[in-house]
C-alpha cells in the first residue's frame, strides 16, 4: 500500500476544544496513518484503540531506545537543546528492557512504600487549603489557583522536600509545567538549572540521613548496590515530577469543565459521591489529558495494517483517539459517568504504563468531590466557547479556566 503524508492540524482551539472529528476523520484514513508534525517531523500515528494497544504492548517490535532501531537520535531532539535538558529527557520511560525494568522496580518500590491510600489525607487536607484559599474572592482562575498547585504540593510530600522549601521548588518547577514551546523551555533555563542544583544537594543530604519519602528511598536503592547514577536519579526526580503532576492538574481542570457542560451528570454525581471512582476513569477517558505517547521506534523492517515499516521509523500511539474510537467505546462522545466496563488507555498499557497512576486517581477523586461539596453552585466565569486551550502539542489542557464562586457555602 502507497503511504500518503498526511496533514492535520493537531493544536488548534477548535481541535482541543473538541478532538472527535479530527480523530475520526484520522480513522477513516486506516489503523495507522504517516503524518508531519511540529518539532517532531514525519512520524506514524496510530488512529483506534487497537492499533494502539498493539504498538503499547509489543515491546519487542517497538523499542523506546533509538539505538535498539538503529538510530542515534530520540525524535523530536534538536542539536541546540541544552546538556541539563537531555539529561532530564532519559529517563526511564526512554528505557527498553533489561534497564527499563531495573528502574520501574526502584520507583514502584517507592511509591509502594508511600502508597496513594496512606497519602489520601494528605491530599485531602491539601485539596482544603486551596479551596479555603479561593473561597476569599468571589472569582478564581482553576487552573492557577487548584489544578496545578494541587498535584504540585502532594509531589513535594511524595517527595519528602522539607516544607519551607516548597514554595521555591514549586516556582523553580513553574515553568516546566507551564512551556508550550521550545522557546518557553529555553527561556525557562536558570530556573530549571537551579532546580537541578537544588535536587543535587537534597540527594547528597539524604546520603548523609535518611528521611522519609522517595528522595531517600531513591538514594537508599542506590547505595545498595542498584546504580543508580545522579543523572538517574535526576531524570527519575524530574519523571516523578512530570508524571505526579501533568495527567492530574489537566484531568482536574478540563474534567471540571466537562462536569459544567454536563449538569445533570454534575447533579447525579454529587447526589451520590460513592460514584466517584467510576465517574473519575470516564472524565480520564472523556479528556484524556495526554493525548500522544513519547515516540516507538520499529526495531524491525515489518508490513503493519498493510503498511511497509522500515526499522527506525517512530510511531506515537494516540490515546486520545484510542479512547474515542466507537469499535471499543459505546456512543465515545458522550460522557457517562456510569460507564462499565471502561478500559481506557488514558494511563497508556504495557510495560511503560503510567507509574503514578493510583496517585493521579487518588487525587483526583478527591479534588471532584471537595470541590463540587464545597461551592455546589460553582460555574463558569466566562462563555464556553472563551475557555482558552493550550496549543501545546499532544496535551489537552486549559490555558485558564475562569469560575465563580460567590455565595458557596464556607
Amino acid at each position: 500500500m502507497s503511504t500518503k503524508l498526511q496533514e492535520f492540524d493537531l493544536v488548534s482551539q477548535e481541535f482541543k476544544r473538541d478532538p472527535l472529528p479530527t480523530f475520526a476523520e484520522m480513522r477513516a484514513q486506516g489503523p495507522i496513518i504517516r503524518v508531519n508534525l511540529p518539532l517532531v517531523g514525519e512520524t506514524w500515528l496510530t488512529t483506534t484503540f487497537d492499533s494502539a494497544n498493539e504498538i503499547l504492548r509489543n515491546k519487542d517490535d517497538f523499542v523506546q531506545e533509538p539505538r535498539n532501531a538503529g538510530r542515534r537520535n530520540m525524535a523530536g531532539i534538536q542539536w541546540w537543546m541544552p546538556r541539563s535538558l537531555l539529561v532530564l529527557a532519559d529517563n526511564m520511560l526512554m528505557r527498553d528492557e533489561p534497564d527499563h525494568r531495573r528502574l520501574r522496580s526502584l520507583v514502584d518500590k517507592a511509591f509502594q512504600r508511600q502508597g496513594a491510600d496512606g497519602m489520601r489525607p494528605r491530599i485531602q487536607a491539601i485539596t482544603d487549603e486551596l479551596l479555603d484559599a479561593m473561597a476569599d474572592d468571589g472569582e478564581a482562575d482553576l487552573v492557577r489557583q487548584f489544578a496545578r498547585p494541587l498535584p504540585l504540593a502532594v509531589i513535594c510530600e511524595l517527595l519528602g522536600l522539607p516544607s519551607e522549601d516548597r514554595p521555591k521548588f514549586i516556582r523553580w518547577c513553574a515553568p516546566l509545567t507551564t512551556a508550550s514551546s521550545a522557546f518557553g523551555m529555553l527561556a525557562a533555563m536558570p530556573r530549571i538549572k537551579r532546580l537541578l542544583r537544588y535536587l543535587r544537594e537534597q540527594f547528597e543530604i539524604c546520603r548523609r540521613k535518611s528521611r522519609p519519602g522517595m528522595i531517600s528511598a531513591l538514594v537508599e536503592a542506590e547505595e545498595a548496590g542498584d546504580k543508580l547514577s545522579e543523572n538517574e536519579l535526576l531524570s527519575m526526580v524530574f519523571l516523578l515530577l512530570i508524571a505526579g503532576h501533568e495527567t492530574t492538574t489537566h484531568l482536574i481542570s478540563v474534567g471540571t469543565l466537562a462536569l459544567l457542560e454536563h449538569p445533570s451528570q454534575k447533579q447525579a454525581l454529587m447526589a451520590d459521591w460513592s460514584r466517584v471512582i467510576p465517574a473519575t476513569e470516564e472524565l480520564l477517558r472523556y479528556v484524556t489529558p495526554v493525548q500522544f505517547t513519547k515516540p516507538r521506534y520499529a526495531a524491525r523492517d515489518m508490513v503493519l495494517h498493510g503498511h511497509t515499516i522500515k526499522r527506525g521509523e517512530f510511531f506515537l500511539a494516540v490515546l486520545g483517539a484510542a479512547n474515542c474510537d466507537p469499535a471499543q467505546f459505546e456512543r465515545p462522545e458522550k460522557l457517562d459517568l456510569t460507564r462499565n466496563p471502561n478500559q481506557h488507555l488514558a494511563f497508556s498499557a504495557g510495560i511503560h504504563f503510567c507509574l503514578a497512576l493510583q496517585l493521579a486517581r487518588a487525587e483526583a477523586q478527591v479534588a471532584f468531590e471537595r470541590l463540587f461539596t464545597r461551592f455546589p453552585d460553582l460555574e463558569l466565569a466566562i462563555p464556553h466557547q472563551d475557555v482558552e486551550w493550550t496549543t501545546k502539542l499532544g496535551l489537552r489542557a486549559l490555558q485558564s479556566l475562569p469560575i465563580k464562586i460567590a455565595g458557596c457555602p464556607s
